[in-house]
């Protein structure tokens, strides 16, 4: 089950928490199947490497076409405005 947490972080890093949340679940769900199929195994592992390839391979691509940047300050600066908020809070 370790493939579907890497997954769900490989997925969450470039479309985000709930997509990363669903393939997280998505492969843990495939996983468990292959591991009662016969001959399953090998075709969901492939799917995963083939997801894990398209994640990194193209949609850099896709966002450097369609103009879409990342949010590089986006966890700061929640994390600052918590700690405003709990420092006006307290006082």
């Amino acid at each position: 089950m370790l493939s579907a947490v890497i997954v769900g972080v490989w997925t969450a890093w470039y479309l985000g928490l709930r997509a990363g949340a669903i393939a997280a679940v998505a492969t843990a769900g495939a996983l468990l199947v292959a591991q009662f199929v016969p001959g399953a195994s090998i075709t969901v592992y492939a799917l995963v490497l083939a997801w894990c390839a398209a994640l990194y391979f193209v949609i850099p691509k896709i966002r450097a076409g369609a103009g879409w940047k990342r949010q590089a300050t986006a966890i700061p600066s929640q994390v600052g405005n918590a700690w405003r908020w709990a420092k006006k809070f307290l006082e």
